[in-house]
């Protein structure tokens, strides 16, 4: 009986009992086969376990793959407008040299470097009231805060609201693209492959807010520079257009101002200055301008007229011969006239004026060299 092993089955409505004997040989026999199926069927259980859930990885990491390729696009087309941006910067950059003389300056030029004072000229008010330049500096370095308060946002960006709404959008996004749509804010922490692309919000909305903040920085010094380079514009032209010479070389024989004259004898207001010469000197333009008149004018023989813009004109009168025509443009130093004695003149000299919207100045105001 210890070789056997008896089953016996008691049905429960049934008479007799039925009994099977089963060899202990075959029972742990049967009994081995059963554990090592059942061990087997647990690793192949755990195997195809891995799988799936190498499989789901794989699917998410290529999804989360082709995401970070679409957001690196989109960053690479963010960094070339920036980059062109920064382009244009560096031309005007290199305008602006040129123009102040910092490159390829020209020693022979008259006009002086411009200080930075020059950007807030002074008139006769102003002097009067200092706390008119004190404002403007106030001004002036208010201009610079505001250029540079967007960089310093870059330090405290986490605390920013727009930097929040950034995440948010990009947390909304990613939830469709892995299809969490709804209650995503509360199971976006469960797993550590959905965390971790959840994660990449922050990143996203680091770099967004951070290229909006910098754009808007190089956008704001393109417009000061633009500003600047007009400003400069505008000041190198009305150097350019101020009678800064005495158009021809001789000596002073009237200047401005009351005097009794040589024709009439009687006192009146000379509003110009007299410089002698031989006949036929060069008279050359004091700045650069437009010829408004070139002929004979009554009293003033032989002249020429040039406006220089800014309600800046000059005569030149009795000269000799003319070589400029009307509405031609002209340069500082350029040949206009000659010396002569034409009009109401007692000898061969230039009778020269400066006029500052239509009224007489002292020309020797003027004069630099």
């Amino acid at each position: 009986m210890d070789r056997y092993f008896t089953i016996m089955v008691v049905p429960e409505r049934e008479k007799g009992v039925k009994s099977f004997r089963i060899p202990r040989v075959v029972f742990h026999a049967a009994l081995f086969f059963i554990v090592i199926f059942v061990v087997l069927l647990g690793i192949l259980t755990y195997d195809y376990w891995k799988i799936l859930r190498q499989v789901y990885e794989n699917k998410h990491l290529t999804i989360e793959n082709r995401q970070l390729k679409e957001q690196v696009q989109l960053f690479q087309m963010k960094l070339n407008t920036l980059t062109e941006d920064l382009e244009r910067i560096h031309t005007f950059e290199k305008k602006l040299r040129i123009i102040t003389g910092i490159e390829e300056a020209d020693l022979t030029q008259s006009i002086k470097g411009l200080s930075t004072e020059d950007e807030y000229p002074l008139n006769e008010t102003d002097e009067q009231d200092p706390e008119i330049p004190k404002k403007e500096e106030e001004k002036k370095k208010d201009k610079q805060t505001k250029i540079f308060e967007n960089l310093d946002q870059l330090k405290t960006f986490t605390e920013a609201p727009e930097y929040q709404n950034l995440q948010d959008l990009y947390e909304k996004k990613i939830a469709t693209i892995f299809g969490l749509q709804t209650s995503y804010s509360y199971t976006k922490e469960w797993g550590e492959l959905t965390k971790q692309s959840f994660s990449l919000a922050s990143d996203f909305a680091e770099f967004d807010y951070k290229f909006s903040t910098v754009k808007g920085f190089v956008q704001n010094l393109e417009v000061n520079i633009h500003k600047l380079d007009q400003f400069l514009l505008d000041k190198d032209s009305f150097l350019r257009s101020t009678p800064t010479l005495l158009p021809t070389k001789g000596w002073l024989t009237s200047y401005y101002g009351p005097r009794i004259s040589p024709t009439s004898k009687r006192l009146r207001m000379h509003e110009g200055v007299d410089i002698g010469a031989r006949s036929g000197t060069p008279i050359v333009a004091a700045a650069d301008g437009r010829i408004t008149f070139a002929g004979k004018k009554p009293g003033f023989g032989n002249f020429v007229q040039i406006d220089h813009g800014y309600g800046v004109e000059t005569f030149y009168a009795h000269a000799k011969g003319l070589f400029t025509k009307k509405g031609q443009v002209v340069k500082r130093g350029d040949l206009i006239a000659s010396i002569g004695n034409t009009g109401a003149s007692t000898g061969p000299h230039l009778h020269y004026e400066i006029r500052v919207n239509g009224t007489p100045v002292d020309p020797l105001y003027f004069v630099l060299d």
